[in-house]
């Protein structure tokens, strides 16, 4: 059973990020977002605009994530996130780290210039 609902535009990959992110489900989050960076996409996008919480774990996948898609040449970012999890990336300085979209629209644009 996978966690994420996935969908690909040419060679742009969204993940459509659960509802909640604890320990648990950063566990299968951790293997579901390693194999769609393995793919290597011109773009890995995550949709932030269902999911309510998000713990210290799920955050740390979403970095490494990040790292890992950079380094094989990607493009990064995630977009549309709630007003929780806004929060816990501006407290966590993830802000400054990962890019952040708007809406999908946006992230798509950014990377299709």
């Amino acid at each position: 059973m996978t966690l994420c609902e996935v969908r690909t535009i040419g060679e742009i990959t969204i993940v459509v990020m659960p509802l909640q992110i604890d320990h648990v489900a950063a566990l299968a989050l951790d293997h579901e977002l390693h194999e769609l960076a393995a793919r290597e996409p011109k773009a890995l996008f995550c949709d932030f605009s269902q999911t309510k919480y998000i713990s210290s774990s799920g955050l740390r996948i979403i970095l490494k994530t990040a790292k890992t898609v950079k380094a094989d040449g990607g493009h990064f970012g995630v977009f549309s996130l709630t007003p929780f999890v806004d929060h816990i990336f501006t407290m966590s300085g993830f802000s400054g780290v990962i890019l952040i979209y708007d809406n999908e629209e946006a992230a798509i644009r950014a990377v299709t210039h």
